[in-house]
């Protein structure tokens, strides 16, 4: 092979030897399309655009049915068609959601301000150890039950009233047991009590 040919073939070689590195380097880099968004600390968390929405009397549909096992370990069962005559307040939330953090004070704070006329009830999902579900309820000076929902079963189950991934996620249940409001994303004290009050006065 003449001299003056070997330069041009090694340049060659060192180029596609460059193209394929930058190829497998941006394959192992690419993420699946259906892989789900994390947003900071929040394992899993997926962020939902935030909506509240408050339906008429004569529009409200039953509740699905909603019961399961009740967090701390105690045996128990919470069943939200059990606790007709108040207004059910039903809170999705996990301890490794940041919003739910977030918005936990306002939970607490809003329970406390109806609690002749509501009954707030959390649904925990997708924390597989107590543990830290308890911790977060300790922090936060939660006084209200939760029921545990380890696998996410109860809130799949819920998907034709809450978006499955909307988490934080809250519905307002009127006396005769009806969906009455839903929020998705995090919610302020004011806007709970403001719809649990119309709720209760029937509106």
């Amino acid at each position: 092979m003449p001299e003056s040919v070997r330069p041009r073939i090694g340049a060659v070689l060192a180029a596609l030897l460059a193209t394929l590195t930058l190829f497998v380097v941006a394959g192992c880099s690419s993420v699946a399309a259906d892989e789900p968004t994390r947003t900071g600390n929040s394992e899993g968390y997926v962020g939902v655009e935030k909506s509240v929405t408050l339906i008429p009397p004569d529009k409200r549909q039953s509740a699905p049915p909603i019961s399961g096992e009740r967090l701390g370990g105690d045996g128990k069962t919470i069943d939200i068609a059990a606790l007709g005559g108040k207004v059910v307040v039903l809170n999705v939330w996990g301890s490794w959601c940041g919003p739910c953090r977030a918005e936990a004070p306002a939970l607490q704070q809003a329970s406390e301000q109806t609690a002749g006329v509501a009954q707030f009830v959390g649904l925990n999902t997708k924390d597989h150890d107590q543990g830290p579900a308890e911790a977060f309820n300790r922090a936060f000076g939660i006084t209200y039950p939760s029921i545990w929902d380890p696998t996410g079963s109860i809130l799949v189950s819920l998907s034709d009233t809450l978006p499955p991934k909307g988490i934080p996620s809250t519905l307002i249940i009127d006396r005769e047991g009806r969906v009455a409001a839903r929020i998705v994303g995090t919610v302020t004290e004011t806007t709970l009590v403001d719809l649990i009050t119309d709720v209760a006065a029937g509106r």
